[in-house]
């Protein structure tokens, strides 16, 4: 550890405490309020309208929006991408904190308990696309859409945490059962919009993609245990390896088959460099191995809940953008 880093965290309250989440949370709230008061056109009108909040108002609207002379269009740009990016990593330690509290146990069956919600976002997304939410559609659009979700998680953890002092329950299971009942709910409400139009249904999409997932993640799978790194087969590693597998599958279908192109910055700027429908998959499948292949072989040497922290989050980044795409080109959305 360097000195610096002793010296921040020596000065900073301990980890959990009260004064830790007041710091922890009220921090960007003053930082980005002071921008705004020191530099309002600059920093809402020219980052936030144009490349966040912007972007979110032109989904709902379906088509671009105008303030102040400004332009922004909806879905994702380099802006909004980092800057979601670094929310995420922003949140690591808090939901670290929050875990902690609740004394949960970092192991498969908690990461497999949180899958479904985050299905269930997918899934939300996929019906805002449809149009199907009418005035509730801005909760469900990026970055809306992950305070949402974070509620119902941090709610659904709170409720286990009393099922499981009461013995009559446990985290993983409650967490899963309120996301398997929300994703049930939202992949059928889509599912009966699909079949009450007159507009073909390609069932074969989600089928092509999971399988697809599964495929890969199956090759994986006997590809790890002809190398001597136990952790490459630990199931965390297998869910973040079929999350990001399922993303990288609806992309081919959905550029080879359909029309469409990558949605991500980085996915659509490679996928139009090269030229490449299966662009997106390799670069995926490549960057994905090797990532969950570091985190495999560093295991021991890690903490061991911020190994799983960012091994869940692998999979978790990809399931949504897989369920939603799925969705979305079963609809010919």
């Amino acid at each position: 550890m360097s000195t610096v880093t002793h010296r921040v965290e020596t000065a900073l309250p301990a980890t959990g405490t009260r004064e830790w989440w007041v710091l922890y949370l009220l921090a960007p709230v003053v930082l980005v309020g002071a921008a705004l008061l020191a530099f309002p056109t600059l920093v809402y009108d020219r980052f936030v309208w144009q490349y966040l909040w912007g972007p979110v108002v032109a989904d709902a609207a379906g088509q671009p929006v105008t303030h102040e002379g400004i332009r922004a269009v909806r879905g994702y740009n380099a802006v909004n991408t980092v800057t979601y990016l670094a929310a995420v990593v922003y949140s690591l330690p808090g939901l670290r904190a929050y875990l902690d509290s609740l004394d949960v146990t970092y192991d498969a069956r908690l990461a497999y308990g949180f899958a479904p919600i985050i299905v269930a976002g997918g899934a939300m997304r996929a019906l805002e696309d449809i149009g199907l939410l009418g005035d509730y559609a801005v909760l469900f659009i990026t970055p809306s859409i992950y305070f949402v979700v974070t509620a119902v998680t941090v709610l659904s953890l709170g409720v286990g945490a009393l099922a499981r002092n009461r013995n009559i329950g446990s985290i993983p299971s409650i967490v899963g059962l309120v996301g398997t009942v929300w994703a049930i709910g939202a992949v059928g409400w889509a599912l009966w919009y699909g079949l009450s139009t007159s507009a073909p249904l390609r069932v074969w999409v989600p089928v092509a993609t999971t399988g697809i997932a599964l495929g890969v993640t199956a090759l994986y799978y006997w590809g790890a245990s002809l190398v001597d790194i136990a952790h490459l087969r630990h199931p965390l590693s297998l869910l973040a390896v079929f999350g990001q597998m399922w993303d990288a599958a609806q992309n081919l279908i959905g550029v080879t088959f359909l029309g469409y192109s990558p949605k991500l910055v980085v996915t659509n700027l490679v996928y139009q460099a090269t030229g490449f429908s299966g662009s997106t998959f390799v670069l995926k499948l490549l960057v994905t191995g090797g990532i969950v292949w570091y985190l495999a072989d560093a295991k021991e040497e890690m903490n061991h809940t911020w190994w799983w922290l960012m091994t869940f989050f692998i999979g978790a980044i990809g399931l949504p953008m897989g369920v939603r795409g799925s969705l979305r080109m079963m609809l010919g959305v």
